[in-house]
């Protein structure tokens, strides 16, 4: 029982250093905490003693142990003490701290059922019986997962093509489990792809067209413009061919579909590829299930346990000192989740800080309604404020998976420009930031979105009837008109609306229906046919205009002037495949915060002044034929993000010197610049040392598929720096100033064909990736690398023999040859788990 503990409790009183046994009892505790990799704990009650003494700074215990000498030896004697000073460095519970030992052991055992709820998956059956739970620790939990059973199903060892379903209703998982699989197996692919919400999607204008663009750029990790879905399946039973791909096509409702993607027999992709299809029905891969390409697996409801586990996680916040007074109410309302992932997670983020009291009444509710999901949601929609339901309808009604930065305009009480991660760290209480805590709606990568049930709710909320789809939407800041040609009588519909979103809008339907409007926040006329803005309508004013979207506008060859938005922040023109010339007004626009021109493919230049531009953050120019990089752009002063891959047409920046084909002196100021892509820019052959000096702000800077050979040793003045991504390129070695970079947290090696130099000073550095190098050895310092969780040593083929590992280690990637040979290797036991 001892050994397959998790949790120790040593009880320390006056007399604890007297007893033979308790000291034995101590040390290996401490010995058995210690080999875990922090897996165990110690918590300690310290009755009637203090820190000090049992970390041997006073007499109390000292003394004691020095009269064991005779009996125990010198060498027993010094690792009790060291067993004592380790323990007294444990926060623990002291007696004095608490009106008496009730109350003491009450916080006890609330702490200690909250670690064994959270952290070590405690069975559920045993929390529900009696008023003091013995807990038995589940140990098959991985064993008859259903990641498992997947796993069997994708059967990874054969070289076949193969489609594997995933289906059930909505709510239960299976887009989570899928991203479960693809994080796990990813690594064992020439290259991934995930692509999500197939089916709204592909109901806008180019969706299919959008899709297959993002596939082929994750396949072949370049920009690549597909002009229809005719051209794109083309394009792709190409590129497959010859490689293995993991694919990812997430609720796919439609048979139809799965053609334009991965063909209709299998034969586009390299032997072993996988294709992965979350659905609600398995009807939907009939076709393949008949020739017998495809197997399916229908998502289980969460067991018990799991629910109870999964549901603590955002429910037990604050509350491990009383953890067991909660237990029963937990109990029932899990059960009435009926083992879906989605309503634990609400369930429980919705309780998280409420009382026992509100706990026992939200019971009591869901009781009455039993499987009626609507009306127990409704609970917790009608516990939000006014504004709070407001921001929940408005978001229902938004595009699905819609750009957060673009949405967030949409709220005047939030500076949209504040950086994501800047609103979860700190204590911003908006209203978006609340219901996201509450699981209302999602905030992942940049995007901002909402479950399909949840969207549902609102709908019901909204008690409103479409009656003419194409024209109303439930929400009247918001307005879908998909492809619609309206006719004049419906101008006024237009007059309030804040967001309009008409992809397909006919060439000259903008100036007609939005000359009055004084309101419009956001703009998008992706996919659409305009070819002039507004119609060359120069009297419209848009003062309130934030977001300007002309996504896929392959008809829009100049744009306008940007005189009619003064304001504006967010200007997309991606994809407008036949630009060729920026309005010099675009200077004018002062608040500008993000431009996007990715995928311009006709657009060589940018515009010769861009200094007035004070406020821009993010210039993305990936895909384009720009030529030139104007020193105008070194004014740019608040610049974050400068993005140019895939510019292969770039060859001069002003400045430039020596025989280099780019020189980027002309950069030299923009002090502020975070992030730095040059990838795949072909003509890039030395990195200056500005990059160094200046750039002491620079988070991540990728110059992978370029033909840099050699970093410059002011790199290591880039302290702060996260991600250095260098794959594909000549680089030979890292200079030694590389572990002067502290604050490293991944570097991105694959593909180089060499790998010396000192990394053992990167003590954050979380992913190591090295695949397809030359390497043929590591340095043993990597062992000292305590937060490296990540090594990826695919295809190094001249690599025999590792180092001991770092202690952390949670994903290793290596040739079969060598994970056979480490297996047999004794002092490798530990990760053996990462081995098998």
């Amino acid at each position: 029982m001892f050994y397959s503990s998790k949790i120790y409790i040593p009880i320390f009183s006056k007399k604890y250093a007297c007893s033979p046994p308790c000291l034995d009892s101590l040390t290996l505790m401490v010995e058995h905490t210690s080999r875990s990799g922090r897996k165990k704990k110690i918590l300690p009650v310290f009755y009637n003693v203090g820190w000090s003494d049992v970390k041997l700074e006073t007499s109390l215990y000292r003394g004691v142990l020095d009269t064991h000498k005779q009996s125990f030896g010198d060498e027993k004697v010094e690792r009790c003490k060291k067993a004592l000073v380790e323990a007294g460095k444990v926060k623990g519970w002291e007696i004095s701290s608490y009106e008496s030992e009730r109350e003491l052991i009450t916080a006890i055992v609330g702490e200690i059922l909250f670690k064994a709820i959270t952290e070590h998956n405690y069975m559920f059956e045993d929390l529900s019986t009696g008023d003091d739970p013995m807990f038995c620790y589940r140990t098959s939990e991985l064993e008859d997962s259903q990641e498992s059973k997947i796993m069997e199903l994708l059967e990874l060892e054969v070289n076949e093509v193969r489609v594997v379903g995933i289906h059930g209703r909505d709510g239960i998982g299976k887009t989570a489990l899928a991203k479960i699989l693809y994080d796990k197996i990813s690594l064992d692919f020439d290259a991934c792809s995930f692509l999500v919400d197939i089916e709204e999607t592909t109901h806008q204008p180019g969706g299919v067209q959008y899709l297959q663009t993002k596939l082929i750029f994750d396949i072949l990790k370049r920009e690549y413009e597909v002009a229809s879905a005719f051209k794109g399946v083309r394009f792709l039973k190409e590129i497959f061919r010859n490689m293995k791909v993991l694919i990812v096509l997430d609720d796919l409702e439609r048979g139809s579909l799965l053609k334009e993607f991965v063909g209709a027999k299998l034969d586009w992709f390299g032997c072993g590829s996988r294709i992965i299809v979350t659905s609600k029905e398995r009807s939907v891969l009939q076709g393949f299930l008949d020739r017998g390409l495809a197997c399916t697996y229908d998502v289980s409801i969460m067991d018990d346990n799991r629910a109870f586990n999964f549901f603590w996680q955002h429910a037990a916040t604050g509350k491990s000192d009383k953890l067991h007074s909660y237990v029963k109410s937990a109990i029932e309302i899990v059960k009435a989740a009926k083992g879906f992932p989605l309503l634990v997670k609400v369930f429980g983020s919705f309780l998280k800080y409420k009382r026992l009291e509100e706990w026992m009444e939200f019971e009591d509710h869901i009781q009455q309604f039993q499987e009626d999901y609507q009306k127990i949601l409704s609970i917790i929609y009608d516990a939000l404020h006014q504004k709070q339901k407001q921001t929940f309808l408005d978001i229902a009604c938004f595009p699905p998976d819609v750009d957060s930065q673009i949405a967030l305009r949409m709220f005047p009480d939030i500076i949209a420009s504040i950086p994501l991660h800047y609103i979860r760290s700190c204590h911003f209480q908006s209203e978006i930031e609340i219901l996201r805590r509450m699981a209302l709606i999602e905030m992942e990568e940049n995007k901002l979105g909402m479950h399909s049930l949840l969207r549902c709710l609102a709908k019901k909320q909204t008690a409103l009837t479409l009656k003419w789809q194409a024209m109303r939407s439930c929400c009247t800041a918001f307005l879908s008109l998909g492809r619609a040609n309206i006719g004049r009588k419906f101008v006024d519909a237009l007059l309030n609306v804040q967001w309009l979103h008409w992809q397909g809008c006919p060439g000259d339907a903008v100036s007609i229906h939005l000359e009055k409007n004084e309101t419009l926040v956001i703009l998008d006329l992706s996919w659409s046919k305009v070819t002039e803005f507004f119609g060359g309508c120069k009297g419209i004013k848009m003062e309130h205009l934030r977001v300007l979207n002309f996504t896929g506008c392959a008809d829009l060859l100049v744009t306008p002037s940007f005189s009619c938005c003064p304001n504006l922040e967010i200007l997309i023109l991606e994809r407008c495949s036949r630009l060729v010339h920026l309005d010099p007004s675009i200077n004018d626009l002062k608040l500008l915060v993000t431009l996007n021109l990715k995928l311009c493919s006709e657009l060589s230049m940018l515009p010769a002044e861009m200094d007035g531009m004070k406020a821009l953050k993010d210039l993305l120019i990936d895909g384009t034929s720009v030529r030139e990089l104007l020193a105008s752009i070194g004014k740019l002063f608040q610049l974050q993000i400068l993005s140019a891959t895939n510019c292969f047409s770039l060859v001069r920046v002003p400045g430039f010197v020596c025989d280099f084909r780019i020189s980027l002196s002309s950069i030299g100021d923009l002090w502020r610049l975070r992030r730095l892509s040059l990838r795949d820019c072909r003509g890039l052959r030395k990195l200056p040392e500005f990059i160094g000096i200046k750039g002491y702000l620079l988070e991540e800077l990728d110059i992978s598929g370029t033909g840099i050979s050699k970093l410059p040793d002011s790199i290591k003045n880039l302290r702060i720096s996260k991600v250095l991504k260098v794959d594909s390129c000549f680089l030979r070695k890292f200079p030694h100033e590389i572990g002067e970079l502290v604050s490293l947290e991944e570097v991105h090696a694959s593909c180089c064909r060499s790998l010396e130099g000192a990394i053992s000073n990167l003590h954050r550095l979380r992913e190591l990736r090295l695949s397809g190098t030359r390497i043929y050895s590591l340095p043993s310092e990597i062992h000292f690398m305590s937060s490296l969780q990540t090594l990826d040593l695919l295809r190094c083929d001249f690599l025999k023999e590792l180092p001991t590992l770092p202690p952390n280690l949670s994903n290793l990637y290596l040739n079969p040859d060598l994970k056979q040979k480490l297996l047999e290797a004794s002092k490798f036991r530990r990760w053996w788990h990462l081995l098998q």
